[in-house]
């Protein structure tokens, strides 16, 4: 009887093992092909694969979360104001089911802003005091949860780059916020591969440039 015992659980702990390398693998192979998207197209096909490993693995928070992140790269990415929007609704839609099933997370609350900012991107000039506002606090929640988490304030000094000087904004502005992230990213050791590690690259980008206007 306790051999029957042994033997089913030893299966039960294979199966299991053999499923999370399984899931793992698909995460892997979909972050990958992040940087081949060139179009608002190629983003949402990957928002659709990253969707469809939630389905299969309903418990687990990441496939929702990337398919949040890859619908606001969407949105970055197209020129048509009312798609973004559309684009938006989808990622807040799936960024909530990940905050259902990892409350509390700061990676969760810095999607949070991400698309917050995405929004007031869209129309500035009327969407800054309510969208700029949602961004703020997200991300400050963000940095409360997870004081090394490098991206709250990469996302924050982008935000600082591009508003207008005369609103406290600007590339000088931006710097110092910008090189605290960096002095993150090189410390930050993510938890294992397919958690989210997004944004050194576009930080050295953004430091690059302001350095170089000077």
């Amino acid at each position: 009887m306790r051999r029957s015992l042994s033997v089913i659980l030893s299966l039960l702990f294979l199966t299991v093992a053999i499923a999370d390398d399984k899931y793992e693998k698909e995460i892997k192979k979909n972050l990958q092909k992040i940087d081949e998207c060139k179009t608002p197209n190629d983003f949402i096909k990957l928002a659709n694969n990253f969707e469809r490993i939630a389905v299969a693995e309903k418990d687990k928070w990441l496939p929702y979360y990337y398919s949040a992140f890859t619908y606001v790269l969407a949105s970055f990415a197209d020129s048509v104001n009312s798609r973004k929007d559309i684009y938006l609704d989808k990622a807040i839609k799936f960024n909530e089911i990940a905050d259902s099933l990892q409350p509390n997370n700061s990676e969760i609350y810095t999607m949070k802003g991400m698309i917050s900012q995405a929004r007031m991107q869209i129309d500035p000039m009327n969407r800054w005091q309510k969208y700029g506002t949602d961004a703020t606090t997200n991300f400050t929640k963000a940095m409360q949860i997870d004081t090394l988490n490098p991206r709250p304030e990469y996302l924050i000094g982008v935000g600082t780059f591009y508003t207008p000087q005369q609103f406290g904004g600007g590339p000088t502005a931006a710097k110092p916020i910008l090189e605290k992230s960096l002095a993150k990213f090189e410390k930050f050791i993510p938890e294992n591969e397919i958690m989210p590690k997004w944004g050194k690259e576009q930080v050295v980008d953004y430091l690059k440039q302001i350095n170089e206007s000077k």
